[in-house]
């Protein structure tokens, strides 16, 4: 039987009953796999999360948003089905990959975020794919 033949739990086994692990190092190993993939399903699915959010927020015409729905801006926790806490890291991470950009916004004014409290942060979408005033402009007077 070569070793290509055995499942994880009958490689484990054998080097146990051979010596060359004890049963204390199979069961580390073991929980150190099952931590591993945990992870990366976690990972995987913040991943998705933050897929749904951008294409959610893309086919959204306001670019002002905060986790839950307020006066002046659109709630993400209304666009995707995910947990409150899982919607914050996938909007951290969003932040730090510049799609969005995190301000604080009071009375319709942008302050820095330090400067505000938690119920007044927003997410802004970062537009610069989008044409600049003067490029919109300058587009409508060459078609003239």
């Amino acid at each position: 039987m070569t070793i290509s033949n055995y499942t994880n739990s009958d490689l484990l086994n054998e080097l146990i009953a051979r010596g060359i692990l004890t049963q204390s190092q199979a069961d580390s190993a073991t929980r150190k796999a099952d931590r591993a993939l945990d992870r990366q399903v976690k990972a995987d699915a913040l991943n998705f999360l933050k897929t749904q959010i951008t294409e959610a927020i893309e086919a959204c015409e306001s670019h002002v948003f905060s986790v839950k729905k307020t006066g002046n801006s659109i709630g993400v926790m209304d666009l995707v089905e995910a947990e409150r806490s899982q919607v914050l890291k996938a909007l951290t991470q969003l932040t730090a990959d510049g799609v969005l950009r995190k301000v604080g916004l009071v009375g319709g004014v942008e302050k820095p975020t330090s400067e505000v409290n938690a119920f007044q942060i927003r997410y802004i979408r970062n537009v610069s794919e989008a044409p600049t005033e003067f490029e919109t402009n300058e587009s409508s007077e060459e078609a003239k």
